[in-house]
């Protein structure tokens, strides 16, 4: 029964690869860390693009778009995205919540956690990842610069047929974001999941930000 088990699970993880990270939890995009409001609430809404770059993490493509606000002490955001695959293309939904627990004018100390779903065929699978974010922010004339470093624990559960498994393993992601006067801005992470093979993950994409400032 257990090797069943095992064995479903590994047959649906390969169907879009493993367990991948997220932006706003979507699979197969890089964890990004939900933003604070360093400048007053604020609401955005953002575009991303991601890559495997390793063979471990399949090589595939992933589109998310992602709405958000960012409030005093507690920040949210949510997405919907599509992975490409050999196959049928997948669609995947996440959402993720981010408390600051310290915060300063040019460093915040924030957890992060959130859910994300996919359903290949006939098999679910959900993942809860849980982390600790160092956020820095600088701001310029020429624009505002938001860098930080998310290491976490990422929970994933697969099901379907009958079967389930759980399993939980150590990642970590980093990223920077520049915010222009206007509202725009453009972002990018590196993320790497330390499973059974290290999952190595790249992601770019633009943003738009209303209120706060910018």
């Amino acid at each position: 029964m257990r090797q069943r088990t095992i064995g479903f699970a590994i047959g649906c993880c390969l169907l879009l690869v493993s367990a991948l990270p997220a932006s706003a939890q979507l699979w197969y995009l890089p964890d990004y860390a939900v933003p604070s409001a360093n400048m007053g609430p604020s609401t955005f809404i953002a575009g991303t693009y991601g890559r495997g770059l390793n063979d471990a993490s399949g090589k595939l493509d992933a589109y998310g778009a992602i709405v958000g606000r960012t409030g005093e002490s507690a920040s949210f955001m949510g997405g919907l995205g599509i992975v490409t695959s050999p196959g049928d293309d997948e669609i995947t939904l996440g959402g993720a919540v981010g408390v600051d627990l310290v915060k300063g004018e040019s460093a915040t100390i924030a957890f992060n956690g959130g859910v994300g779903w996919m359903s290949p065929g006939d098999g679910t699978l959900l993942r809860f990842p849980l982390g600790i974010a160092i956020k820095g922010f600088a701001q310029s004339p020429e624009a505002a610069i938001a860098p930080w470093v998310m290491p976490r624990i990422n929970i994933t559960r697969v099901s379907g047929g009958g079967f389930s498994a759980t399993e939980t393993d150590f990642g970590a992601s980093a990223g920077v974001g520049f915010t222009f006067p206007n509202g725009f801005g453009i972002h990018t992470a590196l993320d790497v999941l330390l499973s059974d093979s290290e999952i190595w993950l790249f992601g770019i994409g633009g943003h738009y930000v209303m209120g706060g400032n910018n």
